[in-house]
C-alpha cells in the first residue's frame, strides 16, 4: 500500500433490536457514493481491536468501512454486559448494514463483510441469507463447529513459554477435551438459573495467562498463554477483562456449518496451518457451494498476527481489496 489516512473519520450510532450500537465509519476521501463494509472482529472484541486496523486500510482502499461494539459491549448498550452472543452479533452486522444503505452517501448496492477470527466464519453465515451482501471475506476464522470449540478449549491447557519446543508439547487428549467442553456447559447452565431467579450475572476472566489443568480445566474464557499474549496488553488500555459465563451457552450453541453450506455468494477464506484449527477451515471452504470462491493458505503468518501486525494486515487487505473489486464488477 503507498499511503495511509486517506479517509475521514465519524463516530456513528445507529439502533439494533432495541438498543444502540457505537460505531466509527472510515470514508474514503474525494471518492462520492463509495462501496461499503461492514467489519465483524474477534471473540469478545471491541472496535478497537483488529476492527480498526482492517477498516483503516479498507478505507485507503476506496471503502467506507464500518467498525462497532456489539451489544452489550464497549461503548454500545445491552444489557448484562459482556454477553458473548455470536447470533446477536450476527443481527449487529444486518443492523449495520441497514445503517450503510440508508445513510445515503454510500452505494447501497455494494456492500460487504470482512470478519477476522470468529467473525470471519460469522460474516459467511450471514452473507448466506443477506442479499444485500455483494462478497465476503474471512480472515484466521474460528469456523463454528463441535470439534473446533473442544480445540479452543484444548489449546488453552498448552503452557507455551518463551525457549520451550513446541512439538514436543501435547494437547489434552478428546476425552479430556471433551470433559472440559461440559464441565463449562453445566458452568454456564447454574449461571443461567442464577441470573433468571435473582438478575445476578456471574462473571469470570476473559484471559488468564495461566494454562488450565487438562483434567480441571479453568474458569477463564481464554486461559493460557498464547490468547493472553495478545489480549493481555489489552486490558491495560481499559479491555474489560470479563465474561458472563452464562454466554457460554449462546457461544457453544452456535455453528456456522449450516450457514456456510448455503453461502452462494463470492467468497474469500484467509488461513493457514498456523491459524486456528486448519482442518476446521478446510472443511468449511469446501462446503461452500459457490464456484466463486479463493481459499489463500498462508503458512507463514500465525493466528493473532492476522490481527494487527502491519505487513500482514497490509497484504490481506490487498487481497480483499481486489477480491470485492472483481466481485463486483
Amino acid at each position: 500500500m503507498v499511503s495511509h489516512g486517506r479517509y475521514t473519520t465519524e463516530k456513528v450510532t445507529y439502533p439494533s433490536h432495541g438498543e444502540t450500537i457505537t460505531g466509527i465509519l472510515y470514508k474514503p476521501k474525494d471518492i462520492a457514493n463509495p462501496p461499503g463494509i461492514v467489519v465483524l472482529g474477534p471473540y469478545s472484541f471491541v472496535k478497537e481491536q483488529a476492527p480498526l486496523q482492517y477498516a483503516t486500510r479498507l478505507a485507503d482502499e476506496g471503502y467506507a468501512a464500518l467498525i462497532f461494539d456489539p451489544r452489550t459491549v464497549g461503548e454500545s448498550t445491552g444489557q448484562p454486559r459482556r454477553l458473548e452472543n455470536p447470533k446477536m452479533k450476527n443481527e449487529d452486522v444486518v443492523s449495520s448494514l441497514d445503517y450503510l444503505a440508508g445513510r445515503g452517501d454510500v452505494d447501497a448496492k455494494k456492500l460487504f463483510l470482512v470478519g477476522v477470527c470468529q467473525g470471519g466464519p460469522e460474516c459467511l453465515d450471514v452473507s448466506s441469507y443477506d442479499d444485500r451482501v455483494v462478497a465476503v471475506a474471512s480472515v484466521t476464522g474460528y469456523f463454528r463447529d463441535h470439534e473446533t470449540d473442544v480445540y479452543m478449549i484444548c489449546a488453552g491447557c498448552v503452557n507455551i513459554e518463551p525457549g520451550m519446543d513446541v512439538g514436543s508439547m501435547k494437547m489434552p487428549s478428546p476425552e479430556q477435551g471433551e470433559a472440559l467442553y461440559q464441565a463449562r456447559i453445566m458452568r454456564a447452565k447454574k449461571a443461567k438459573e442464577l441470573y433468571e431467579k435473582t438478575g445476578e450475572v456471574t462473571y469470570q476472566p476473559l484471559v488468564d495467562p495461566k494454562a488450565a489443568d487438562p483434567d480441571v480445566g479453568s474458569l477463564a474464557g481464554l486461559p493460557g498463554p498464547v490468547p493472553w499474549a495478545w489480549y493481555g496488553p489489552w486490558t491495560l488500555k481499559g479491555f474489560e477483562n470479563r465474561y458472563a459465563v452464562m454466554s457460554d451457552l449462546d457461544h457453544f450453541g452456535y455453528s456456522t456449518v449450516a450457514g456456510v453450506a448455503k453461502l452462494t455468494k463470492p467468497a474469500l477464506v484467509i488461513h493457514g496451518d498456523n491459524c486456528m484449527n486448519a482442518p476446521a477451515a478446510k472443511r468449511h471452504f469446501e462446503s461452500i457451494p459457490t464456484k466463486n470462491k479463493k481459499l489463500i493458505w498462508d503458512n507463514d503468518a500465525s493466528h493473532f498476527q492476522h490481527y494487527d501486525q502491519p505487513d500482514i494486515v497490509d497484504g490481506n487487505v490487498g487481497e480483499i481489496a481486489a477480491w470485492f473489486g472483481q466481485s463486483s464488477k
